[in-house]
């Protein structure tokens, strides 16, 4: 399986690296740089669990990346109130990074060292499993949820671009991808990375993203 771990962790760091274009652009596209700045180190961090070659980063970075990312996002939920989807999921996606990350070192205090990966060893507790479980299934309904985003994405793109026909009315009714974590309102990106930049670019990474995630978690069971 290290062709399997090798192939998701080149994918993970390319989702990262797409993420990190998405972020320095963020304020010239209107988008919160906070949820870009977290998707790039879930990128990152994902890449990392699944190298096989080893992280050269402490585990300590990450668990201070991750436990800062999720508490922020905890608190701007609580301000926003259930209206912010986007703060939630960057909450569970905290979550579910600690969670195996504290997995990994528990692997790794057991096996007394060695480079502590995402794949589950010897017999784990029932409860990890249940929590795994749980969390692989939310990020299978994110699946979900990113595919109609993206169906949405490109729909509204088609209408951008679509001429007004003959005797039609001077304005047409365009339609709006919600401000998720799919995905941001949807509108004419140009310039230099447009491809990137767009919306449907948004709701392919974290289609992929969240696939790996889960991916990741069943591997855990």
């Amino acid at each position: 399986m290290a062709w399997f771990n090798a192939l998701l962790a080149c994918v993970s760091l390319g989702l990262g690296l797409v993420h990190l274009v998405r972020l320095a652009t963020a304020r010239r596209d209107g988008r919160p740089v906070a949820g870009e700045a977290a998707h790039v180190v879930m990128g990152f961090g994902m890449a990392a669990m699944f190298s096989p070659v080893g992280d050269p980063v402490p585990p300590a970075v990450w668990i201070a990346a991750f436990g800062l990312s999720a508490a922020w996002f905890a608190a701007l939920a609580l301000r926003t109130g259930p209206a912010s989807d986007d703060a939630g999921h960057h909450v569970v996606c905290g979550v579910a990074m600690l969670f195996m990350l504290s997995l990994g070192l528990g692997e790794q205090a057991a096996s007394g060292g060695g480079h502590a990966h995402h794949a589950a060893g010897a017999g784990p507790a029932a409860w990890t499993s249940v929590v795994a479980i749980v969390l692989a299934g939310y990020f299978g309904w994110h699946v979900m949820r990113c595919g109609d985003r993206f169906a949405a994405a490109r729909r509204a793109r088609i209408a951008l671009t679509d001429p007004v026909p003959a005797g039609g009315p001077a304005e047409i009714a365009v339609p709006v991808v919600d401000r998720g974590s799919c995905g941001h309102a949807a509108g004419r990106v140009e310039g230099r990375l447009a491809a990137l930049r767009a919306p449907q670019a948004a709701a392919v990474a974290h289609l992929v993203m969240a696939s790996s995630m889960a991916v990741m978690l069943l591997g855990m069971i």
